[in-house]
């Protein structure tokens, strides 16, 4: 309780703050004004996201502070959601949110991975970011993946994808699980935010918006300042001497571009490689906990392979927190994985200015240290799901 009041305490301090929130509402206000949506440098989002925004700038135009705190009351609620539908799935039960938080409270594990999750809600409050609200879609879809719910759940995450792009990478999963249906209401939901633009826009304007889109903020080579935490990004910042410039730190070696792009994609390779030599057989017949499992290992690599992430992205790694923590708790993992579960929880969540200090973390964020912490935890989840797979957990 103490944890939610300090949480509520950090938002009302933050709720008059712009963060990247006055970029939505700008979106927004320049779709009213029938302008052009790209005028605005804080808007790097696809055509729809504009759109999507302007209930944003309706409200924001009655009161500046109404239409914050509607937004922070929506992080907060999206947030517990996750949490709930986390834990529910994990213990197969369903909750009150009144039950969840007994449960949680009552749970040393459960409420240690509260703790460790807040680092990345407090950075999504502070610059009053999406990425609970996208992880939440995200949830929605998992929890109702064979359920009565598939269609609005999946629709929903197509919806997403067409507003923010990097949901796209659980499409693949709803490929290999032969989620068919599931994947035909996501592609309608991406097709439906196609639509929207083309209703508001008209067809040029749609087809000119996503053209630039694409190839004026997409398809450039983003930022590699310390605070990009996404993997190319960090692999520029090690092998380019573009980090003199950027960050004022010589790289371990300097190495052309497409080299670095090389890397990249051996470095995803390997990573799904793994995956599919340690499960293959698994995979055709899987049982839920496996399919959920996996949506986690994937979950975890959004804020990894995206180009552009901040701390506040790596709010997509709390399911597999409390998902190592569960299996902590009911003496599923082995004491590898409960190492290697405390490396990425050291780098993750222990890097901040309030443990380390601004300078020390700045220094850490130069050398990656969240990418290596998120890659850490794929290795624990990968670890821990093999485990499970050696005792029989996925039989049946």
């Amino acid at each position: 309780m103490l944890l939610y009041l300090l949480l509520l305490v950090f938002a009302v301090t933050r709720v008059k703050e712009k963060g990247d929130f006055i970029g939505y509402v700008n979106a927004g206000n320049l779709v009213l004004m029938q302008e052009d949506i790209y005028s605005d440098v804080l808007n790097t989002w696809p055509p729809a996201f504009s759109i999507l925004s302007t209930p944003l700038a309706v409200i924001n135009n009655v009161s500046y502070l109404l239409v914050r705190v509607l937004w922070m009351a929506l992080l907060f609620c999206s947030f517990f959601y996750c949490i709930k539908a986390c834990v529910e799935i994990l213990d197969k039960k369903r909750y009150t949110y009144q039950e969840l938080w007994t449960v949680v409270l009552a749970n040393p594990f459960y409420l240690f991975a509260l703790f460790l999750s807040c680092r990345s809600f407090m950075d999504n409050i502070m610059y009053m970011q999406i990425n609970v609200i996208m992880l939440a879609a995200c949830f929605y879809y998992i929890e109702h993946i064979d359920g009565k719910k598939y269609r609005v759940s999946a629709a929903l995450l197509g919806l997403s994808i067409g507003a923010k792009v990097f949901n796209i990478v659980l499409l693949p999963l709803l490929i290999l699980f032969r989620q068919w249906k599931g994947l035909l209401y996501a592609v309608l939901g991406i097709f439906s935010t196609v639509l929207l633009c083309v209703l508001v826009f008209g067809v040029q304007q749609t087809i000119d918006y996503t053209h630039h889109w694409y190839t004026n903020i997409a398809s450039i080579e983003q930022s590699i300042v310390h605070r990009n935490q996404s993997l190319i990004a960090g692999l520029i910042r090690m092998f380019s001497n573009d980090n003199i410039a950027v960050n004022d730190t010589t790289p371990i070696i300097d190495v052309a571009h497409s080299t670095i792009n090389y890397i990249f994609l051996s470095i995803i390779a390997l990573l799904a490689a793994m995956y599919f030599f340690l499960f293959s057989s698994l995979i055709k017949a899987a049982n839920r906990d496996f399919v959920f499992h996996s949506f986690l290992l994937v979950l975890t690599m959004i804020p990894i392979l995206t180009p552009v992430s901040w701390k506040a992205n790596y709010i997509f790694t709390v399911p597999a927190i409390f998902f190592i923590c569960y299996a902590i708790k009911n003496n599923l993992a082995t004491r590898g994985v409960t190492v290697l579960f405390t490396l990425s929880c050291l780098a993750l969540c222990f890097s901040n200015e309030t443990f380390i200090g601004r300078p020390a973390m700045y220094f850490l964020e130069n050398w990656n240290i969240l990418i290596i912490g998120g890659l850490l935890l794929y290795f624990t989840l990968l670890r821990q799901m093999q485990v499970l797979k050696n005792s029989n957990f996925y039989a049946g």
